[in-house]
């Protein structure tokens, strides 16, 4: 029961947050042109000072030989979760087939799955930093898989390497990723002195903060052109992205068996809500921004319950 406790508190603690960036927004406290300063705060500055910090201090290398093996991991559920998501996507209507399809397989990678392990393992614990190594190419990922779902051939045509964008892939994440591990496995962490890490761990305590107080400021943007709600099709949603994708991975997971922490890793990230940016990545191709909210909103309202009870589950698997 205590996992489901604590697990449940740390993504309410997440809504919360998000709460009082939609009340800053509302009051005009934050005008919409700060959403974006403080966003490029949050994801260029504070995450990657948050995980050179956490990779440096709770990193270590020789009490997981197979640490090179969770990006793998990640790449495999990337491969199993796209078709999954574009057959998903079938169970739409025609006009929002291919918003659904990307709602399910864009999801949050780091800021649900970091509360939810802080929650119940404590900020200091290992299966962060397991995190970030599992979850480091997610950004160049997701930021340049998304067109693919909005091709005129069709969903699923693999896009051409020229339309890659490179500063996605070079992004500031994961070069702090490399750099700490770098300085991690060189063992010249050792003569980094102590500011430093005090240092990167204070701004990077910012990151979680600022990017839910975004993420409530524009969902507050949202509604005020939120249009008709679409109950059955977010209902929809929300049973494949929040339900049915987690329980067929806990079913694999009971079948593998994997490592613990693999297994934990694996479960977040089925599941965990939708990738909040997937509506801006919809308007980019004129497509039902409406309904991506929404989509967008529930899946985050109804992990506060189905997440808990997914890891209450793997639990039981691995007692």
């Amino acid at each position: 029961m205590e996992p489901l406790l604590a697990s449940a508190e740390a993504i309410f603690s997440l809504v919360g947050i998000a709460a009082i960036g939609f009340f800053a927004l509302h009051r005009k406290i934050i005008s919409q042109d700060m959403l974006k300063t403080l966003s490029t705060v949050a994801i260029e500055l504070s995450l990657p000072f948050y995980v050179f910090a956490n990779l440096t201090l709770n990193f270590r290398p020789e009490s997981s030989p197979g640490w090179w093996r969770l990006p793998l991991w990640w790449m495999l559920f990337a491969a199993l979760t796209f078709p999954l998501s574009l057959a998903a996507g079938r169970l739409f209507s025609k006009d929002i087939r291919r918003e659904a399809s990307l709602s399910v397989y864009l999801y949050n990678p780091t800021f649900v799955a970091m509360a939810v392990i802080s929650g119940i393992f404590g900020g200091d614990s290992p299966y962060i930093a397991d995190l970030f190594l599992f979850t480091m190419f997610t950004i160049m990922f997701q930021f340049n898989i998304y067109p693919v779902f909005f091709q005129e051939k069709g969903a699923g045509t693999l896009p051409n390497i020229r339309t890659f964008d490179w500063k996605k892939i070079f992004n500031p994440l994961i070069k702090a990723t490399f750099v700490a591990l770098l300085f991690r496995l060189s063992g010249a962490d050792a003569y980094l002195p102590k500011v430093v890490f005090t240092i990167a761990k204070q701004v990077g305590s910012m990151a979680s903060p600022l990017i839910m107080l975004i993420f409530g400021g524009y969902v507050y943007l949202d509604m005020q052109h939120a249009g008709k709600i679409h109950y059955l099709d977010v209902f929809k949603y929300v049973a494949i992205k929040n339900v049915l994708l987690p329980l067929a991975t806990l079913g694999l997971l009971y079948l593998a068996h994997p490592n613990y922490n693999v297994a934990l890793l694996l479960l977040l990230s089925a599941a965990a809500p939708m990738l909040s940016t997937v509506p801006i990545f919809v308007e980019r191709f004129h497509g039902d921004v409406e309904i991506a909210n929404q989509f967008l909103v529930g899946s985050f309202v109804l992990s506060i319950l189905s997440i808990p009870l997914m890891v209450m589950l793997l639990n039981r698997i691995y007692p």
